[in-house]
């Protein structure tokens, strides 16, 4: 009880940063997603292919996405395919009379779906971006590559515990390495794990290892390990 009640008065004096979530190409601009929960994934086409416009963006839906409802956009016409209950793409088609003469045109085109309960994982979408250039010449630009394969990377929605508002307790299913800190609990206050501790806020970090007690958490977390994060 001590040891939580030290977190707590600890977390009371630390600032929260919200972390910028960057986005280039295809990305996937919603940031992580929270593990067994139903949410919206909106993705960034940042560009067409060399210099035509996109004309259609087809989002293959991976394993792991669930209950899947495509969103209207004024990119153009939403089909699926698969059927209602399970969609295995969604297409996004513009009129070809809207078609500009060049490629400089960003679009976001979204989905909202079931995300499976796989905390401290990446759900990776293929992308398959079809342009047109003004005299109808085609051309396409595929974003499907996984981690270790050539070409252009297909875009990953980082997956993090479910959580509410306060301290949350967790029992790691599975192991999280040191450098991925950041991905995984980079909106959060402060994550506990006995009396080490790490922030994504450099001050919270400098405060970490200026009080006594208390040390840097800065080695992997291992499976069936017990944290404490603070939201």
């Amino acid at each position: 009880m001590r040891s939580f009640l030290s977190r707590a008065a600890f977390a009371a004096a630390l600032v929260l940063v919200n972390a910028g979530v960057a986005s280039a190409h295809v990305s996937v601009l919603t940031g992580p997603a929270q593990a067994a929960k139903s949410q919206k994934i909106t993705f960034a086409i940042g560009h067409g292919c060399g210099t035509s416009d996109t004309l259609s963006v087809r989002i293959e839906i991976p394993t792991g996405i669930s209950s899947v409802r495509a969103l209207p956009s004024d990119f153009g016409r939403v089909s699926i395919e698969g059927t209602a209950t399970a969609v295995t793409a969604v297409v996004w088609t513009k009129p070809i009379s809207e078609i500009q003469d060049s490629d400089f045109s960003y679009y976001e085109l979204s989905i909202r779906a079931r995300v499976a309960d796989v905390p401290f994982s990446k759900i990776y979408f293929r992308i398959f971006q079809t342009c047109r250039a003004m005299d109808g010449t085609p051309s396409t630009h595929n974003w499907i590559a996984l981690p270790g394969e050539t070409g252009d990377p297909a875009p990953a929605v980082t997956v993090v515990p479910s959580r509410v508002a306060g301290w949350n307790k967790y029992t790691l299913t599975t192991p999280v390495v040191a450098a991925d800190l950041p991905t995984y609990f980079g909106d959060a206050h402060i994550v506990w794990r006995g009396a080490e501790a790490y922030s994504p806020n450099a001050n919270t970090m400098t405060l970490i290892g200026g009080t006594a007690g208390v040390s840097v958490l800065g080695t992997d977390l291992s499976a069936n390990q017990e944290i404490w994060v603070k939201y």
